[in-house]
Formats: structure tokens, C-alpha cells, sequence
């Protein structure tokens, strides 16, 4: 095991992986290619100005706690099932001077006697498992976030596991990592369904090899699953090749992107706030300078720009770097190919 830091914390863990990818489960794990990940935690919770009880559910070293407690102020407590990692997270909070309650047992069982206002689950591999105890253990109104680490199954390589497992039909190609992130949702609004309750999705991305989710658990709601075609239609029922069935409603609540940081995560904030109120779905850029007839595909910016200067919504996505989303008919995307092959 070996001392590490990121952020503010300073703390012990085995190192798995390196700079990408889920990296190998093992001891008390810790993958610093998700840094991001929690970098963008700490600034959606100083954002959101969170007050309550939150459960690190599946804690590990207590990294993202620990990061939780000392940079946004939140109130952390710590859940893991493994007697080593519970025993290095209290020796970890020392080394941080912070206080709080640890439950070494399995989260499904520490979320049958108590409930939090938020809680964290970032398993390794499908979150499936914990999903409905998740939902069971919080307060009305609280936050749920969910890691999915499962991407083979929900972006469209293994579909009948994702049947399966997520009870939808997952999508290939560009708009894979959205739609996957959309039948992550589709699932917990069933559960929740189940539960008399409905979720408010407040910001949900993909980035390096995973995918996450923050909702807020309330009242119920009429909010009816979908099904999303290979063009991009959204419609009522199973079609040939469509994706679904999965949340059509919005997916990042605008007022709630942190403001702009520098680096990496600023980028990645700057581009959730574009395509915020964009509408389900991504076309790729080079299909769409295909059907313009184009050799050449132009700058992804200058589509956007284009789409946007022909009256339509356009914006780049975190989704997929050869994408772009909008609203705007097959004859404007193409119109507008034309124009930024100008520019």
C-alpha cells in the first residue's frame, strides 16, 4: 500500500491502474484515472451548496469522502465491506483530521436500517446490484450518484446482457455513451417507479471509461420511457434497431454545472453547459458531411457554428467527440455542412 494525494487529501491505497481505463480490482483500490470524476464532485456539491448526510457506499480508500469533507464541506460517512479498506479509511480520515462514522458491512445492508440525504455509489462494474437499496435508502429529496463502469454492456457490445441486466436495448456508434446513460436513468425510474417516488436527473456525463449519474429522488411523476432511432427519432414503441426503452427528458439540469475551472474539467463543464438544453440523441459528423456529399469532413466547431447561424440549436457533446447535437433537420445539417466547409 502507498500514500498518495489528489486534491486537498492525502491518504493510503493500491494503486490500479495508471492514467486510464477501470484498472484491476484489488486490495484497497484506487484508480487515479477517475481524479476527474471526483474533481468534478467537489465542484457540483460546492455548487449545489449541499446540506445533509452523505454515504460514501462504496468507499474503498475513502478518496472521494475524504475529498467530499475537506474541499465542498459535506458531511461524509463512509461504507465499505471489506475489513481492510474500512481499517485503512480510519487511518486515512486521521491523516486528514476528519471525523465520522465507518461501517465496515455491505451497503445493502447498512441502507436497511438508515437513510441519507445523498448517496454515492461507484462500484467496480455494474452498479445494477445497488441500485434499488440506493433509492430505498434515501431521504425524500435526496441525491443519488451512480457510477457505471459496465460501458461494454450499456453502449452496445453486449446487448443481451444489457437486456438483461438494464432491461433496455443499448445502441452502437456515436450516440452509444448517451443512450447508455439514458438506460441507466430508465432503470432507476423504474425502481423508483416501484417505490411510488419519480427522480429529477441533475447531471449526468460520460467521461474516460465510465459513465455517471446525480438524480434527486421526489414525488412521482408522469414521465414515460421512450425509444430513440439510429436517425435520431424519438418514438412510443420498439422499432428495428432503436435504443430503448430509455429517459427522454432532459439530463443535465443547466443550473447546476459548476462554474468554469480551468484545465480539462473546465472544458468538460463548458461542454455539458452547451448541450444542456440540446434534445436526445447525437448525429455524427462525418454521416452528416457524407449525406452533404462532402470528401472532407469540417471542424466539428464549425458545424455547431453553422447550424446555429441557420436559426437551429446545435453544440458539441462530452458523449462522443465525433458528434454533435441538435434539433435541426436533415436539409439544415447538410445546408449547414456546406457553409462550414467554407469558413
Amino acid at each position: 500500500m502507498k500514500e498518495f494525494r489528489e486534491g486537498k487529501a492525502i491518504f493510503k491505497a493500491n494503486l490500479s491502474g495508471k492514467d486510464k481505463g477501470p484498472g484491476k480490482a484489488k486490495g484497497v483500490f484506487y484508480n487515479p484515472a477517475m481524479k476527474l470524476s471526483r474533481d468534478l464532485h467537489v465542484a457540483f456539491a460546492k455548487q449545489f451548496d449541499f446540506r445533509g448526510i452523505m454515504l460514501d457506499g462504496l468507499a474503498a480508500s475513502g478518496i472521494r469522502g475524504i475529498r467530499l469533507n475537506l474541499e465542498a464541506k459535506v458531511n461524509v460517512e463512509f461504507c465499505d465491506s471489506s475489513r481492510i479498506a474500512t481499517e485503512t479509511i480510519a487511518e486515512n480520515l486521521e491523516m486528514n483530521g476528519i471525523k465520522s462514522k465507518i461501517y465496515n458491512e455491505r451497503v445493502e445492508d447498512l441502507l436497511q436500517d438508515r437513510k441519507y440525504d445523498w448517496i454515492d455509489i461507484d462500484p467496480f462494474g455494474t452498479p445494477a446490484p445497488y441500485l434499488e437499496a440506493a433509492l430505498k435508502g434515501l431521504n425524500d429529496g435526496g441525491i443519488l450518484g451512480v457510477a457505471a463502469t459496465d460501458t461494454a454492456v450499456l453502449c452496445g457490445a453486449k446487448p443481451s446482457i444489457c437486456k438483461n441486466r438494464y432491461g433496455a436495448v443499448s445502441m452502437r456508434r456515436v450516440a452509444a455513451k448517451e443512450v447508455g446513460v439514458r438506460i441507466l436513468l430508465s432503470r432507476i425510474h423504474n425502481i423508483a417507479s416501484e417505490m411510488d417516488k419519480g427522480i429529477e436527473p441533475l447531471l449526468c456525463y460520460s467521461e474516460g471509461h465510465h459513465l455517471r449519474v446525480f438524480v434527486r429522488l421526489g414525488e412521482r411523476k408522469d414521465d414515460t420511457l421512450k425509444w430513440i432511432t439510429k436517425d435520431m427519432r424519438i418514438v412510443d414503441r420498439e422499432e428495428k434497431d432503436a435504443g430503448g426503452p430509455l429517459w427522454v427528458k432532459r439530463i443535465i439540469n443547466a443550473e447546476l454545472i459548476p462554474e468554469s475551472q480551468d484545465g480539462v474539467l473546465g472544458r468538460l463543464l463548458e461542454t455539458l453547459r452547451e448541450e444542456a438544453n440540446g434534445p436526445p440523441g447525437l448525429h455524427d459528423i462525418n454521416d452528416i458531411a457524407k449525406a452533404a456529399g462532402i470528401g472532407q469532413t469540417p471542424q466539428r466547431i464549425k458545424i455547431v457554428e453553422s447550424i446555429q447561424k441557420l436559426g437551429s440549436f446545435a453544440s458539441s457533446s462530452v458523449f462522443s467527440p465525433l458528434a454533435i447535437k441538435t434539433d435541426a433537420p436533415e436539409d439544415i445539417r447538410n445546408q449547414a455542412v456546406k457553409l462550414a466547409q467554407s469558413l
